[in-house]
């Protein structure tokens, strides 16, 4: 058996569950500020200094370090958003995140299972909130009569109960968002279909995939878009490292997935809630 943490659906192993990644046009174009960071500097949480310019909207990407965090945190900066990334720890961030930040991201370390780190979360951020992409999840793989109970708790927290809570406290600040609000949350191809060996990791997707439905009716009165996508296998470095026997060809790359969650986010995606879509590439 085989348990991975990851923090965004790009590396995974099997095929469907990546183990990872509003103005006008996207719900809010503005320009991003860059952090003037001298090199090395680490930025505290309460260091964070999100805008009060209300014009600009804001964005949180959950997992900004793994493939597919970091290809939508990039992709929605390029389109004027506020960015707002989480990290897991401190030393993910000293090591990872420099690069993000001097690009203008804001970095923020929380531990999305506990409720405390995601009330603090929201506070640091501030609202209105206009886009949340929920990209933090792990992988396990495996016979299901030999799971490692442990495992069980794992994927629960990292995939089920990280976005559960990250939506609780994040809820008022896209409540908060006059024009309305978008939300993506990233499930895999087995929990749309089925297949030998990913029972765990799977249910959890499901379930994702029932919350996105469920919050899609009880947050529409909030004009809060509720979608999530189910990516296949993507071309990332990891996975052609682990499947050498596998033509990437096929694979959607993690750009190519967050072009996808891009439009969901956008104004031309606000007729969307309610969905599930697959994202698979030609494989």
């Amino acid at each position: 058996m085989e348990v991975e943490w990851e923090s965004n659906p790009g590396r995974d192993r099997v095929e469907g569950d990546p183990t990872t990644g509003r103005e006008q046009g996207i719900r809010g174009l503005v320009s991003s500020a860059g952090m003037g960071l001298a090199s090395g500097e680490i930025l505290a949480p309460s260091c964070f200094m999100p805008t009060n310019d209300k014009t600009i909207s804001r964005a949180l990407v959950t997992g900004g370090n793994g493939n597919l965090g970091e290809a939508v945190s990039r992709l929605l900066l390029r389109a004027g958003y506020e960015v707002h990334v989480t990290v897991h720890d401190e030393h993910t961030r000293a090591s990872f995140a420099y690069g993000l930040m001097k690009e203008g991201l804001m970095v923020h370390v929380a531990d999305l299972t506990r409720p405390d780190h995601c009330e603090r979360l929201a506070g640091e951020i501030g609202g209105p909130l206009e886009a949340l992409v929920a990209t933090v999840g792990g992988f396990v793989s495996g016979p299901f009569a030999q799971v490692d109970p442990d495992a069980i708790d794992q994927q629960f927290a990292l995939n089920l109960k990280s976005t559960m809570l990250t939506l609780r406290y994040a809820h008022p600040l896209l409540a908060a968002s006059p024009n309305g609000a978008a939300v993506v949350m990233v499930a895999n191809r087995p929990a749309l279909s089925s297949g030998p060996n990913v029972a765990v990791t799977s249910a959890m997707k499901a379930a994702l995939v029932h919350l996105t439905r469920s919050l899609c009716a009880e947050w529409a009165e909030s004009r809060i878009t509720v979608n999530a996508i189910a990516p296949g296998i993507m071309d990332t470095p990891q996975n052609r490292r682990d499947m050498p026997d596998k033509d990437p060809k096929d694979w959607p790359t993690p750009p190519q997935v967050a072009e996808v969650i891009e439009f969901l986010l956008s104004d031309a995606g606000a007729i969307v809630s309610g969905a599930v879509i697959p994202v698979y590439g030609r494989s």
